[in-house]
């Protein structure tokens, strides 16, 4: 039987992100959305560890959704798994 090692559930949520690394900016769509993460597609992966920031904007508004510190836990063919320095009520 498969046991979920998550503490938080996942949102599908379509939307845009800005993933910045030192001088460098990524646009990238987000996938799903937690309290303590992101998965995200974008053109250009980024190394696991790495931190970056990344702002999420509204899909309909150019609103900002969120704007965090993450860091690099999971990189795929798809796409990058970020966790949050600070959960999203912080």
């Amino acid at each position: 039987m498969y046991k979920e090692k998550r503490n938080f559930a996942r949102l599908a949520l379509h939307a845009k992100a800005n993933i910045h690394l030192d001088n460098e900016m990524i646009a990238g769509e987000v996938e799903n959305l937690s309290m303590k993460g992101v998965f995200v597609t974008a053109a250009r992966k980024v190394e696991i560890n790495d931190t970056v920031a990344i702002t999420i904007y509204h899909t309909l508004t150019p609103q900002v959704l969120c704007d965090l510190k993450a860091k690099v836990v999971r990189v795929t063919e798809k796409g990058m798994g970020l966790q949050f320095e600070k959960t999203l009520l912080d």
